[in-house]
């Protein structure tokens, strides 16, 4: 499965996130496969542990192993493992597309997106992260974000209106305001928020959290991109377009490291739970098949 901290930065490509959900589709199907395996080595061999051992495996397979490899396949698929569209992409003179990619999106790809992700996160997430964490207060002055169409200056301008970040003195207002709602929250804050309503960031008082999931949404999602700034191309306002490209990635790096640590904590202890159930037929039956330590090893060294 994907190891180490990702290294994402501005250079990042969308097709790259798809690439990493793909990593952990192929990798856990090799998973899946290698312990059926084992299983059908040990009936062949009339093994008297295959029973418990099976059993141990089609439950890891059944409730755990296909939920993450089906979710991390259409996740995959929806993003695309290929093209060179960056996470941070972002609209020339207004033309974001605010209706199809965050605030509530509803285009087939942003919605199969979320179907693979809310998959895996059901799975290895449990009751950690809260798509509401943070507050609703702004980066500028800490007032209260708007509690109907956004302010000039919110990080919410980013996801509503007429699809541009507002005039070139408030864009940076609002790309700070998304960097701080980004940094207020955890990695699975920003998972649960993108799987709640669609990463919905338009919605009135909208916390860090929603924001921060709307924006990691955006960044993954295939042709998503950030609105650009009235009347003016965003690569002559750099400041907002190195705020907003950053917390783009970092919304992204931060939900994705999360997910593959709960991805591999989860797998290790399905793995975990199998090599119990062998160590629990060991106690009730001591003349085990000499084969039988060399195949519990395999199971073992699979769980590292």
């Amino acid at each position: 499965m994907v190891g180490g901290v990702l290294g994402f930065n501005t250079n990042t490509k969308k097709s790259d996130v798809g690439n990493y959900f793909k990593t952990i589709e192929t990798s856990l199907t090799t998973t899946k496969t290698a312990l059926n395996k084992i299983v059908a080595d040990m009936k062949s061999e009339n093994n008297p542990n295959a029973e418990a051992t099976g059993v141990a495996v089609r439950n890891l397979i059944d409730n755990t192993l296909d939920k993450i490899i089906d979710g991390a396949k259409i996740a995959s698929e929806a993003i695309g493992i290929t093209g060179d569209d960056l996470l941070g992409n972002i609209a020339d003179k207004g033309a974001g597309d605010n209706t199809s990619h965050g605030a509530g999106a509803k285009s087939d790809s942003v919605e199969n997106l979320i179907k693979g992700v809310k998959s895996i996160v059901d799975i290895v997430l449990g009751k950690e992260g809260s798509a509401d964490a943070g507050t609703d207060k702004k980066a500028e002055d800490g007032g209260q974000r708007s509690e109907g169409n956004a302010g000039d200056g919110e990080a919410t301008k980013l996801f509503v209106g007429a699809g541009n970040a507002g005039d070139a003195g408030q864009t940076k207002k609002s790309a700070t305001d998304a960097a701080k709602a980004v940094g207020a929250v955890t990695g699975a804050d920003i998972l649960k928020a993108m799987i709640k309503d669609n990463g919905d960031a338009a919605a009135a008082n909208a916390k860090d959290g929603t924001i921060a999931g709307a924006i990691a949404l955006r960044a993954m999602a295939k042709d998503g991109k950030s609105p650009g700034v009235t009347a003016t191309a965003a690569a002559d306002n750099p400041d907002y377009t190195d705020a907003v490209k950053g917390a783009a990635v970092s919304a992204v790096t931060k939900s994705l490291n999360t997910l593959t640590i709960a991805i591999r904590n989860t797998v290790d202890s399905g793995l975990k739970t199998i090599n119990e159930a062998l160590a629990a037929v060991k106690q009730e039956d001591k003349s085990l098949d000499s084969t039988t330590p060399a195949d519990t090893a395999t199971v073992g060294q699979n769980s590292k």
